[in-house]
């Protein structure tokens, strides 16, 4: 079983902040900037993307996708100011592969895929750290509460071509992941590393 050190653990807790629904609200609304024109909008090949996740359950690893999920993208890197995604999850399509976690994942216990469809992740900003690399400061919505997620990324640009990939580490407890079942995080590991991989071509 994979364990997290207390301190490890409150510092991956603090990366996800809670914060309240009009600021969510705002973030879905609003455009990337009011200042800057809206970026370059591109079509995502969803063929060559994916949102992947990786854990442990039962001490054993297990690794999944989401199976069904969009975005709108807006992305140039002479226009971060005008830079934003909007990326919207069917919870229900989870798959590992795996019995026991593809049989609870939907439940209301996790993503409660019934009454909460969808989660969404929205950028409010994306800075630059570095050549080809950012990092998008996001609300990540997961069943009706909003959590501050930063997202590190890299981006190569081919003419119209763009290839994104991006990783970060969440706390489902933080997120109120699996309490009832597991809230000591004995049975399955409190950290997730999820993994995105995105193909765009210019629109």
């Amino acid at each position: 079983m994979l364990k997290v050190l207390p301190i490890a653990s409150l510092a991956l807790a603090a990366l996800i902040a809670p914060i309240n629904l009009a600021d969510a609200q705002t973030a879905k609304k609003a455009p990337a900037s009011k200042l800057a024109a809206p970026a370059a909008g591109w079509t995502i090949d969803a063929r060559q993307s994916r949102i992947a996740f990786a854990t442990k359950w039962a001490g054993n690893g297990v690794n999944g996708t989401f199976r069904q999920w969009s975005g709108d993208i807006k992305f140039d890197p002479n226009n971060l100011a005008g830079s934003q995604a909007v990326i919207t999850i069917m919870t229900g399509s989870a798959l590992t592969g795996v019995k026991e976690p593809d049989d609870n994942l939907a439940t209301p216990d996790w993503f409660d895929a019934r009454k909460f469809p969808t989660a969404r992740y929205v950028t409010q900003s994306i800075r630059s750290v570095g050549p080809g690399r950012y990092v998008a400061d996001g609300v990540l919505t997961v069943k009706g509460m909003n959590y501050r997620v930063p997202l590190p990324f890299t981006v190569a640009i081919s003419g119209n071509v763009a290839t994104m990939t991006g990783q970060v580490k969440l706390d489902r407890l933080a997120l109120k992941l699996g309490l009832e079942s597991d809230a000591g995080a004995e049975w399955v590991a409190r950290e997730t590393v999820v993994n995105v991989a995105v193909r765009a071509t210019r629109k």
